[in-house]
């Protein structure tokens, strides 16, 4: 009699195990989605969210004069009130971070917000990880905004965004960009199991092409999950499907990254896989099949383009930013022995610190970029073949998607609505004036804004704004799609691309557009029928799920022993 109670006491408690652990998610019932409301809660694209950091002004300084070695030190941050102590914090960047660091007058650089760097599972109503970009090389402060909207729109899993206004140690420090980061908390937000290999290829095998069967052959690809429990065979095997003509329905999500060339190449955003320097977004494999996803947009929007050093908008700057730091950083070693080592961290010693996603040709900084984006080159970028300063053979992955005829003709059917349901004067001017309307005034008081009121102003409206750009790219995708006009793809651009020829001093005149209003979300039917509920588990979760079997073993061994004392 007493096995059978115990027999049936521990029966019971592993039946209760396995509904909470196997049956729950694929009900759709969230384990560890109490709390994460950082969607509304933090990136509440309704206001200006206002990010005040204190930071010790010792390790503020020592960031300020190494940039680039993108050092973590501890900091206090308050977002809209709410208080979390002991964070990570840090600039962050490529080309931009190196830019910022050669101006001689600007700090304002991107920074990163780890929230469990040195608390474990810490974070802000599920938010672990905070980019705060700094809107680089755009007058408008909207190309990235308007991007990533535009993903959304088109079904992309996009990561989380809002503007915030930013304050470090008491100092204003400008309107940012607040992005999401992409890790564990977005995948568990927009994908089934969020247990998947998440890779940020950036350098040798980021293009996709075949190297070997060998994972170490493939140094750029940079694993972000499972490093020590996966051997990224699924890679290897998509690698090869895409390279070799196999099954790619078999290892893509072919629908969903349809979706995403058709809106990268709409908006023109080339430094990405498309362009030469293949990197800027994420691969994410989940049982064998693999996603994209969108990363950093400010260069959207014709924005990748040519020129020298220097600050944007600022007339006179010289192509050689880097080597002008560099020597400026000499002298002041001639002059004072003991003040060289600040001058020299951020400058970067010019060239020796242009290592990643390296422009040839000298030059050390990106200047601006943006200056040129309206060019025919620009307006008229080939939908046929959509790469520049490189070949779409030596870009695997969207040239074994376009060989398909009858995925071409869904990449063609998303292009075209993009250009007649967003890309309108109608739209986007409404975007516009909504967008302009919540960020204005931070504009105007912003105190390390690369670029001035007016020239904000300017790029809301007029012939060189956002909204011209897009209007004139919608045309030249529907006359591209009809047949009426063929063009041929730009493939020996090189790092200037289709925008490139800009004047270094010529101040863009360039223009903004944002998208409200979202494509329902991709889970639950979906393309790729990923589901949008949060079904991971968080260390939070397995503590709470322990500590439930914990106290069912209690219970069981007191009804054990009070059974046997009436007994």
């Amino acid at each position: 009699m007493k096995n059978k109670y115990i027999a049936a006491s521990v029966a019971f408690m592993l039946v209760i195990f396995i509904v909470v652990m196997g049956v729950l998610p694929k009900l759709g019932v969230t384990i560890n989605g109490q709390g994460q409301t950082y969607a509304t809660d933090v990136f509440d694209q309704s206001k200006v969210t206002t990010v005040d950091i204190t930071v010790d002004e010792a390790d503020f300084k020592k960031m300020l004069e190494s940039p680039l070695d993108e050092e973590m030190y501890s900091a206090d941050v308050v977002i809209n009130g709410e208080k979390v102590e002991n964070v990570g914090f840090r600039t962050k960047g490529n080309l931009t971070l190196r830019s910022v660091a050669q101006m001689e007058d600007s700090d304002r650089y991107s920074w990163k917000i780890d929230f469990d760097k040195y608390v474990d599972e810490q974070n802000l109503h599920g938010l672990k990880k905070l980019n705060l970009n700094n809107n680089y090389s755009d007058p408008s402060q909207m190309r990235e905004y308007l991007a990533y909207s535009l993903m959304k729109k088109m079904g992309v899993s996009t990561p989380n965004f809002s503007y915030m206004y930013v304050t470090i140690n008491g100092k204003e420090w400008g309107l940012y960009l607040g992005v999401e980061a992409i890790e564990e908390t977005f995948l568990q937000q927009n994908f089934e199991n969020a247990r998947g290999d998440l890779y940020k290829p950036d350098g040798t095998g980021s293009d996709l092409k075949w190297i070997s069967d060998d994972i170490s052959d493939y140094s750029g690809m940079n694993l972000k999950t499972n490093k020590d429990t996966k051997d990224q065979s699924e890679l290897i095997e998509m690698l090869d499907a895409i390279n070799h003509g196999g099954d790619i329905e078999k290892y893509l999500d072919v629908d969903e990254m349809l979706r995403y060339f058709a809106v990268n190449t709409a908006v023109v955003n080339l430094d990405h896989y498309q362009g030469n320097l293949k990197h800027n977004y994420y691969l994410y494999e989940e049982n064998g099949v693999f996603s994209i996803l969108p990363w950093d947009y400010n260069m959207s929007f014709g924005g990748f383009g040519g020129g020298g050093g220097g600050r944007p908008g600022e007339a006179g700057q010289q192509n050689n930013a880097g080597k002008q730091a560099e020597n400026k950083a000499n002298a002041q070693q001639a002059a004072n022995p003991n003040a060289n080592q600040a001058a020299a961290n951020k400058a970067g010693n010019g060239q020796n610190n242009m290592q990643r996603g390296q422009f040839p040709g000298g030059g050390g900084g990106m200047a601006d970029m943006a200056a040129n984006f309206m060019s025919e080159d620009n307006i008229n970028f080939s939908i046929t073949t959509p790469v520049s300063g490189t070949t779409l053979e030596d870009r695997p992955l969207l040239n074994a998607l376009l060989s398909v005829d009858e995925y071409r003709a869904k990449y063609n059917e998303y292009l075209q609505e993009i250009a007649t349901s967003y890309f309108t004067e109608e739209y986007m001017g409404k975007a516009t004036a909504d967008i302009a309307t919540l960020i204005t005034p931070y504009v105007e008081k912003d105190p390390t804004k690369f670029y001035s009121t007016e020239q904000y102003k300017e790029s809301v409206s007029g012939e060189k704004s956002l909204v011209q750009f897009a209007v004139k790219r919608a045309a030249s995708i529907s006359a591209q799609l009809s047949g009426d006009l063929v063009v041929e793809a730009s493939t020996s651009g090189g790092v200037d691309g289709p925008g490139g020829g800009a004047n270094p001093g010529e101040p863009p005149q360039m223009g903004n557009g944002q998208n409200r209003g979202e494509r329902p979300p991709m889970g639950a039917g979906g393309p790729g029928g990923k589901a949008a509920a949060n079904q991971g588990y968080s260390m939070t979760t397995i503590m709470e799920i322990s500590s439930f079997i914990v106290i069912l073993l209690v219970g069981i061994v007191y009804a054990f022993f009070y059974k046997r004392r009436r007994s």
